[in-house]
């Protein structure tokens, strides 16, 4: 397995950033779905987003690597990140442990993709 953004002659990887502080999105609205219906549509708001917002991490001053917290690796990587983040900012490096807690009681975890 290799990263997307080393297979890829863009060099983009599998996931985009979307910097939220420099966008104003709706609040997506609560979707039902029924047992009775899974097949049924799900609406989804169509969201505008400017370019400026998204960060593809294409280049060297914008490379950025995403871990979502169902990934069989992530709890140690946060565990990591926090203690090494600990001296600068305890509160942060806190954050960030909550987060690789929640990530190791994850009953999902799967193998990254």
């Amino acid at each position: 397995m290799k990263l997307d953004r080393n297979i890829n002659t863009n060099h983009k990887g599998k996931y985009a950033l979307i910097k939220l502080r420099n966008v104003d999105l709706p609040l997506a609205p609560v979707v039902e779905i029924k047992p009775e219906d899974p097949l049924a549509p799900i609406e989804r708001p169509l969201v505008s987003v400017p370019m400026d917002a998204i960060d593809f991490g294409d280049t060297h001053d914008s490379d950025f690597f995403v871990i979502r917290l169902k990934d069989k690796y992530a709890a140690a990587a946060l565990t990591a990140y926090a203690q090494a983040a600990f001296d600068d900012d305890p509160e942060y490096a806190s954050e960030v442990l909550f987060m690789a807690a929640s990530a190791l009681l994850r009953s999902n975890k799967r193998k990254p993709d």
